[in-house]
Formats: C-alpha cells, structure tokens, sequence
C-alpha cells in the first residue's frame, strides 16, 4: 500500500490518528495482554502497519464524535463555544460587533455568525488557530482514550505474576495516573479551544485597524 501521496493534515494526525492508535493498542492489549500485543507490534509489517493506521483514523473519527458528544451531553451543548460567548458580552465584543455592523451596513446578534465572519477575514493571518484546535481536540480524544484504558489495565494487573496485593495496589496506582492524564488533558482541552476562538476577534480588530490605517495613508 503506497502511503506517500496521502495527504495528512495536523488535525487529522493529532486528534484522529494518534488517539485512535492509543485506543486501538489499548484494546489489543485487553484482549491479548501486554507481552502479546507488544510482540506483534514489533513484528508488525509495512503493509500491516499502514492498514493499522488506517483503522486508527477510522476509529479516531468515531472516537472525536463520542467525546464531543458526552462532553456536551454533561457541560451543555455551547461549551466549546463558551469562550466566544463570554467575549461577546464584553466591552471588546461590543467594539467587534461595531466594526462588523460598519462594514455591513447591518448589526449581527448571532455570535456564531459574527465568528465565521470574521474567521473568514481573518484566516490567512491566523493560521495557527488550526494547531491549537488540533490540540484541543487531541486532548479531548485522551480523555475519552484515559477511561477506557482502565480496560487494559485490569488485563496487565491479572497477568503481573504476584500476589494480590501487588496487583491491587499496581491497579490503584494505575488508576490515579489515568485520573491525572484525564485532569490535565480537560485542562489542556479547555485552554487550546479558547485560545483558538478568542483570538480570531482581536485578530478581526487589529486587521481592521490596519486596512483603516492603509486605506487613510493613501
């Protein structure tokens, strides 16, 4: 399988191929166990390889969509959106909306509407917002990856060759970590995705300072 003129974007290997390998390799190893599933990974071929990934990315997309919505399901469904609801209320978000009715002829009281506005004026300029949604959205796929890796570690602590106490503690040790992966990937989620909203207004405002500056210089 010739993979090299795939094209793959951030997006898709950070927050579709990655977590879905991690939840793929997870499953592998609740069924077959750690020394298994690592034995043929490393026997793994290029063809083998390329099709695990390919079902990565399936997965991947799957995976995003059951994060999206159960996290919406317990937040509310405009909390990816909370960021640039908070900024339309604010004093800067007044002066956005401004400039968006003088340029229009018309005010926009939809603030999603007047984000794809000035998404669109902006965008060539702020192509970093791409990455930063791309590492929200990776850190949302590990949260959901982080639960059910309890899976596979119930599989390693009943193959460890010891006593029960050994297995109970390494499982609560276990637990923990996942816990503080999750905690940190939310905290992580949370601060990418604003900084991937707020940002395009300030962009907006400071591209319509410049235009006013260049068209007044002429």
């Amino acid at each position: 399988m010739d993979l090299s003129k795939v094209k793959v974007e951030v997006y898709d290997f950070l927050a579709v191929i990655i977590p879905g390998l991690l939840l793929v390799c997870g499953v592998w190893i609740a069924l077959r166990g750690w020394s298994h599933s690592a034995q043929g990974i490393l026997a793994m071929g290029a063809s083998a390889f390329a099709v695990l990934l390919l079902i990565a990315f399936a997965i991947g997309n799957v995976l995003q969509e059951l994060a999206d919505v159960l996290i919406k399901r317990f937040k509310g469904k405009r909390y990816f959106k909370a960021s640039r609801d908070k900024f339309w209320d604010s004093k800067t978000g007044e002066h956005v909306n401004a400039r968006i009715t003088k340029e229009l002829g018309h005010s926009v009281a939809d603030v999603d509407v007047a984000f794809d506005y000035c998404l669109t004026r902006v965008q060539s300029c702020f192509s970093k917002r791409d990455l930063f949604l791309a590492n929200s959205d990776f850190a949302r796929g590990l949260i959901v990856v982080s639960f059910i890796g309890i899976a596979p570690l119930v599989r390693i602590t009943e193959d460890l060759h010891a006593n029960w106490q050994i297995r109970a503690a390494s499982f609560a040790i276990g637990l923990i970590l996942l816990f503080l992966i999750a905690s940190l990937c939310w905290v992580r989620m949370a601060r990418f995705r604003e900084l991937s909203e707020t940002p395009v207004f300030h962009a907006f405002l400071a591209q319509s300072v410049e235009t006013k500056t260049a068209a007044a210089a002429k």
